[in-house]
């Protein structure tokens, strides 16, 4: 396998970031959320490479919780090429990412998805803030966190920006 590097977004990969989605997810329609986040001032997008082509892509919204000045993020979607998957690209992608907002002094990253991956990536806790929007019940255990510091609030409502805005999106 080709060395793998990571990139923030550009304008120049969104055609081929949107083509991905469908390929990873062939049950799910998230290319209008995707193509929302990528041209959001909120969003950190970064793009993982093999080679010459795109093989994974993250996006993460900075956004706030009610009653703190501390900063989170919501990381998702999360998503890595067939022919990639299950060789630590997603991994890496959420590490990268914890690594840029930490210098950006975000205090938590918080997801909605699959407890047992993301428990392993080190979301090793079910968030104790609010999302916008009511869960289904069984949802509950699949909204985590990962504290990148000491100030992350551990309480409140997430409060997200217009491409998360969206009822749906959250039940």
């Amino acid at each position: 396998m080709d060395a793998t590097r990571i990139t923030i977004s550009t304008p120049e990969d969104q055609d081929a970031l949107l083509a991905l989605y469908p390929r990873a997810f062939p049950d799910e329609d998230l290319t209008g959320l995707v193509a929302a986040l990528l041209t959001h001032p909120d969003v950190l997008s970064l793009t993982a490479w093999t080679g010459l082509s795109i093989a994974g892509h993250v996006a993460l919204t900075r956004c706030a919780v009610t009653g703190h000045d501390a900063r989170v993020a919501l990381l998702g979607p999360l998503c890595v090429a067939p022919g990639a998957q299950r060789q630590g690209l997603g991994r890496a992608l959420i590490e990268e990412a914890a690594r840029q907002l930490e210098a950006e002094a975000v205090s938590a990253i918080l997801v909605l998805g699959d407890p047992e991956y993301y428990t392993r990536r080190g979301f090793d806790q079910i968030s104790p803030i609010e999302p916008p929007y009511a869960l289904k019940r069984d949802w509950r255990e699949a909204w985590r966190m990962r504290t990148l510091s000491a100030e992350a609030p551990q309480r409140g409502t997430l409060q997200v920006p217009a491409p998360w805005d969206a009822a749906e999106l959250w039940n």
